[in-house]
């Protein structure tokens, strides 16, 4: 017994796509459209701002051994930094400053801490719904950092290197509407040639001889020609005609 196997060649593949063309094309057009729907009208864009900050050790020694290992220090202190730029110590004052729009939750949602490499650089970054008050948020972060950590840690101090400013024109961080549409026509793409591909898979019903005798093995006999609409529109006339002559009677010559 032989396993049949279907072998689609790229003939065949340019040969369904031709066929569902428009099929592909209105997927691939309501994908876009939906996308755009959303990313336009139903998401909210969201803005950035970021300062920096630096926290050194005060200290009036010269030795480079002892600064070099304070630096090191420093390195290691830098995601305890980040923890406690999100503490409640921290934010509970911002959320003061902003007169109770944001809860200490919500802001700490909202801020991201994050350093380069074997840098002493703290950069906070705030993401909101309007750029100014994710400025605001940003500096007024630093400020609270500023003004606790001395209290907390009394051989360090903190540095605002740059403040978070409100740009003109600025474009929102999210949604990224070039990622977003260029997904769109990716994701419509590959749903219509799912659909074409299952659509013909799953269509058992026979079109072609060799299709034929592919599946059921004999050999085709003969086929049987489409008859044309004008055809069978005027059917009834010829036949008309030949009842006509069939009924006629032949007249002799006396």
């Amino acid at each position: 017994m032989q396993n049949s196997q279907t072998v689609i060649s790229i003939f065949d593949i340019l040969k369904i796509i031709k066929k569902n063309i428009w099929i592909i094309l209105a997927i691939v057009i309501v994908t876009f459209v939906a996308v755009f729907t959303i990313t336009n009208f139903i998401l909210t864009p969201q803005y950035k701002a970021t300062n920096q900050i630096l926290v050194v050790q005060n200290t009036n020694k010269a030795d480079s051994n002892v600064q070099n290992s304070e630096v090191q220090a420093n390195l290691q202190m830098v995601n305890t930094y980040s923890a406690m730029i999100k503490s409640p110590l921290v934010l509970d004052k911002v959320s003061e400053k902003l007169r109770g729009q944001y809860s200490t939750n919500e802001l700490s949602k909202k801020i991201v801490t994050s350093n380069d490499q074997n840098s002493q650089v703290l950069n906070i970054q705030v993401q909101d719904e309007s750029q100014a008050m994710a400025a605001k948020i940003a500096n007024e972060t630093a400020s609270a950092f500023k003004e606790n950590l001395p209290i907390i840690m009394k051989d360090k101090s903190v540095t605002v290197m740059s403040q978070a400013k409100v740009l003109k024109n600025a474009h929102p961080v999210f949604p990224n509407k070039t990622m977003f549409y260029f997904l769109s026509l990716v994701a419509g793409l590959v749903l219509a040639g799912l659909f074409c591909f299952l659509r013909e898979i799953l269509d058992t019903t026979v079109k072609t001889e060799d299709q034929i005798m592919e599946k059921l093995g004999l050999p085709v006999l003969g086929t049987i020609s489409k008859i044309p609409d004008n055809s069978v529109k005027n059917r009834p006339k010829y036949e008309a005609m030949n009842k006509t002559h069939t009924e006629a009677k032949p007249v002799y010559e006396k």
